[in-house]
């Protein structure tokens, strides 16, 4: 329980980050506002890695065993109508496209220029 208290105060922390991140790209016009922006994005990489590596190793292989196949499937549908109504459509495809254009904008979408040399 404690794992799963972390990870939902984690989406929290992730979602007011995102919120900051969007406002701030957005209206990117100073040097303090770029700061601002990388100092969130860092914020988010930071924690997003081990969240995401911890659900992946613990929390969804814990589930796999506590649900049936069945139980399963039938959340990975009532999700999907949660996600359709809360976005409007695929919520995954619509935010695809948010999150390409806005790397657009930040310049950091080609990512040749983080290949290291």
């Amino acid at each position: 329980m404690d794992l799963v208290e972390t990870l939902l105060k984690q989406h929290q922390a992730g979602r007011r980050i995102t919120d900051r991140v969007l406002a701030t790209a957005a209206s990117l016009k100073t040097q303090e506002d770029r700061n601002r922006l990388a100092a969130d994005l860092e914020a988010f990489n930071r924690m997003y890695a081990p969240h995401e590596a911890r659900e992946d190793t613990v929390l969804f292989p814990e589930l796999h065993k506590i649900v049936s196949p069945h139980e399963y499937d039938a959340m990975g549908e009532q999700f999907e109508g949660i996600e359709r109504k809360t976005f409007g459509g695929d919520g995954f495809d619509i935010y695809v496209d948010k999150v390409e254009a806005l790397e657009k904008q930040l310049g950091i979408y080609d990512l040749n220029q983080f290949t290291p040399k």
